[in-house]
């Protein structure tokens, strides 16, 4: 496993523990399906009115896979941050089925952004999302356009045809539930649900309209660095910006902070309030 899962663990631990460094909040819905509970972390109290960027973690994971993020002073300084945990992941759940696709996703994650974009002054916030967040995060800007005023994209699959689960995904699915931890068996299922979400997405993320910033690995092994440029293709009404890194991988959010960052001020210069 790359050395940097294991310094991210660590450094979620010391931002968990830091007294001040996150503030959790937890908000409790009622829906059609039946009662859950979604969860965020925050490096403002709520009710603090300023520009906020919203991280989406991928799959599997949780809030923590953006927690280098809380102790940039210089990032802190310019933005209110917050990093989800996605239903079903971290301590957020979920009512009915697992929702493995994106649509059922975003709809539970727009009561989420509902909710800062209330407690942040009614401003428009940046949405980061990687990997299977990646893919999320234009589906939630094109679904909730009064919440959301610019995309980070980090190796994210955009394609339908690119985004078609592996041999090794289709074996695991006939595999016995109870033979597979729970995180692995739920994140399997939304790789094998992702090609149909997206293929139901594209029309509706062909009208995005928001500044778009997409960072892309060129030895990215998980998600096809041609998803760059289907993007190109994809977003044809947003101004968007493609960022190929030569020979990385597909932990940008980890090993690239500092290009992050950037993509992340450079969507903010070009988004309106």
């Amino acid at each position: 496993m790359p050395k940097e899962l294991d310094e991210n663990e660590d450094i979620a631990r010391q931002v968990a523990n830091t007294p001040g460094m996150i503030q959790n909040h937890v908000l409790y819905i009622s829906g059609p399906d039946g009662d859950f509970k979604l969860h965020y972390a925050s490096s403002d109290p709520s009710k603090m009115s300023r520009h906020t960027v919203v991280f989406v973690h991928g799959t599997p994971g949780d809030w923590s896979s953006f927690a280098r993020y809380f102790q940039n002073a210089t990032l802190k300084d310019r933005f209110r941050l917050i990093s989800i945990d996605r239903p079903g992941w971290g301590i957020s759940t979920y009512a009915g089925h697992y929702p493995t696709e994106l649509q059922k996703q975003s709809s539970q994650i727009g009561l989420m952004l509902k909710n800062i974009w209330e407690q942040n002054g009614q401003q428009k916030i940046i949405l980061v999302g990687h990997s299977l967040g990646g893919s999320l995060v234009p589906i939630l800007a094109a679904d909730y356009p009064q919440y959301v005023r610019g995309v980070v994209i980090l190796a994210g699959d955009l394609s339908p045809t690119l985004a078609e689960g592996r041999w090794y995904n289709t074996l695991l699915d006939w595999t016995p539930d109870f033979l597979i931890p729970d995180k692995w068996n739920n994140s399997n299922k939304e790789v094998l649900a992702l090609s149909q979400s997206l293929a139901n997405a594209q029309t509706t993320l062909s009208g995005l309209k928001v500044p778009i910033t997409l960072l892309q690995g060129t030895e990215d092994t998980l998600v096809d660095p041609e998803n760059a440029t289907f993007a190109s293709q994809l977003f044809q009404h947003s101004e968007i910006k493609i960022d190929r890194i030569q020979d990385a991988g597909h932990l940008l959010h980890l090993q690239y902070p500092n290009r992050v960052i950037d993509a992340i001020e450079d969507v903010n210069s070009r988004s309106l309030p």
